[in-house]
């Protein structure tokens, strides 16, 4: 489970949350939008840092002061090389174990989840979106 910011919380596969980056140094790109404004240098390669709460709540966030980045990797198309993004977290991820039986509708609040999710469990009275990672990165959200 990914902690966007101290309320919003979402998940990603085990397997696609690849590596943590503790006081990322992030790079600002100019004319981006709002949610994705700064770039991080991972493995020789610049991966676009999307800032999810930023999004949700249709607004920067006050300040730039990130303490955690998430390396996630993602597949766009079968057959397709992985791809890779980062997500700007407010705490360390906590592992969680999901089955079928935890599914249940997305949130209401805030608006968008559905643009950024492709599922939602329930963790203690909680509904935790599960992110469409080959969505995000491909320039699914430049739509809204």
């Amino acid at each position: 489970m990914l902690a966007l910011d101290d309320r919003l919380r979402a998940a990603v596969g085990e397997r696609e949350l690849i590596h943590l980056i503790e006081a990322p140094t992030l790079l600002e790109v100019p004319l981006s939008p709002y949610y994705c404004r700064q770039a991080i240098l991972w493995n020789n390669l610049l991966l676009p840092a999307m800032d999810l709460a930023a999004w949700l709540h249709k607004q920067p966030k006050a300040n730039n002061n990130w303490k955690l980045a998430g390396i996630v990797a993602y597949q766009p198309a079968p057959n397709v090389a992985l791809g890779y993004g980062a997500l700007l977290l407010a705490a360390i991820p906590k592992r969680t174990q999901v089955t079928d039986t935890l599914a249940c509708s997305l949130p209401e609040c805030p608006n968008g989840w559905r643009e950024l999710a492709i599922s939602c469990f329930r963790q203690a009275e909680e509904a935790i979106p599960i992110l469409d990672l080959p969505h995000l990165f491909t320039g699914g959200l430049l739509t809204r």
